[in-house]
This record gives C-alpha cells, structure tokens and sequence, in this order.
C-alpha cells in the first residue's frame, strides 16, 4: 500500500480508518518465518525454495524471493522488514522448509529491492499498453484537477514537473512516487523523455505503491530526489 507522509490529512485519514489488531484477516493467512505472527498474505512476502549448493557432506538450498508469488514448490512467507528478514535467515527459513537453508539477510533484502524494482518497471508499461497510465505534464495535471489521478510517478531529474501545483499536492498527500531518470521513464513509453505521468487505476496504483516502498526500504540507493541538490 501507499505510505503517507504522517503528517498529511491523507495519513491521518488512513491511521482512523485502519483496522484494529483484533480484527479478523481476510483472504489467505500464513506464518512468518522471521517473527513467528501470523499474517494475511498480501503483507507478506513469498520464498521460494532454491537450488542445491555446497557438498555432499553440508547440502543446503538457497532461498529466492518470489515477489509476485508465481513460483512453483515449497514456500515460505516473511514480512518485509528488515528485523524478520534477519531471523528468517538465520534459522527461521531452515525451520519452514525442514532443511538447511543457505542465505543472509543482506542477500534476501537485496532480492526483494531488485524484484521490486522489476516489477515497478512491469506495472509501469503494463499499465501504459493497457492504457491505465497517461504521460506527460499537462495530461497529468487535466487528470489531477478532474480527481482521475490515482499515483503520480516523477522523473527523479524531473524538478520543473515536481514543483507543478497538482504534483507537489499529490507529493504531499502520498499519492506520488519518484522513479527513473526522464529517459529511462521515456523508455518505458515509447518516447525520448517523460518527466511525469499518472496512474488511472486503483489497482495499479496500489501494486506501484507496494512494489515502490520496497525498493525504498531495501535499495541501497534511494530513488527519490525532490529535497535533494542532485535534482537538477
């Protein structure tokens, strides 16, 4: 899901409307490896069972991260923090699938940041071939100001589209993400550059906004530059 700044109305909005720990889950429930809680999960992510290495005398598997859940065999679900992510690996992976398990919490959390990232750049041109996403800057203010708008995505070297007013509100209300440069996003599209487009689905959007704050929470390199000098 989206993650508001925590001082916006959105955000606010969003804390009083949450449902309450005693609250039931809904759809599929499965156990994290890391801290044990049992978990809806969509708030989880999958890990599949990898192949064999080491020898004959300490065989072990190694664990792959399987974002979008499509892997076939045995899996294992663990929340995506960093504090789970560390326990699933030392032990509690090895646990869930009933045998050694060969991985670190580094090489998990660097798995998730580049299948997530993968799959920002997936729903990006799934969306624009599907024609759920408009790009350029005057489309996506037309689709903000007639309440269309459901993420904004901008350029990180986009400083001229960020500062639009339209933009810079939904940047405030955490309906906004930065990613690429202007010719990598371009790219996706078909076009030399894109400094800003807009996701028109509710569903996209809120595939963009998880696949997104994962990369954020586990890319070593941060991908947005709106307060930073390297915005040019």
């Amino acid at each position: 899901m989206l993650v508001p700044d925590p001082t916006s109305k959105t955000s606010r909005a969003a804390r009083e409307q949450a449902p309450r720990d005693d609250a039931p889950l809904r759809g599929p429930v499965r156990t994290c490896a890391g801290c044990g809680k049992r978990e809806a999960a969509r708030d989880l992510v999958r890990i599949a069972l990898g192949e064999m290495v080491g020898d004959a005398s300490a065989p072990a598997h190694t664990a792959v991260v399987d974002l979008r859940g499509t892997s076939t065999g045995r899996g294992a679900h663990v929340h995506p923090v960093k504090e789970c992510l560390a326990k699933a690996a030392r032990g509690g992976l090895s646990r869930a699938f009933k045998c050694a398990i060969a991985t670190t919490a580094d090489d998990l959390s660097d798995q998730l940041a580049s299948s997530a990232a993968r799959r920002v750049t997936g729903l990006l041109g799934g969306a624009y071939r599907a024609r759920r996403l408009e790009a350029g800057s005057d489309v996506v203010v037309e689709a903000c100001r007639e309440g269309r708008a459901r993420l904004v995505v901008v350029a990180t070297d986009a400083s001229a589209a960020a500062k639009l007013t339209e933009v810079r509100e939904a940047i405030d209300e955490g309906r906004a993400i930065a990613w690429a440069n202007k010719r990598e996003l371009g790219a996706l599209f078909g076009r030399d550059e894109v400094a800003v487009c807009v996701v028109l689905d509710d569903g996209i959007a809120d595939e963009l906004g998880r696949a997104h704050q994962l990369v954020r929470s586990f890319s070593s390199t941060r991908s947005e530059a709106w307060w930073s000098p390297e915005v040019r």
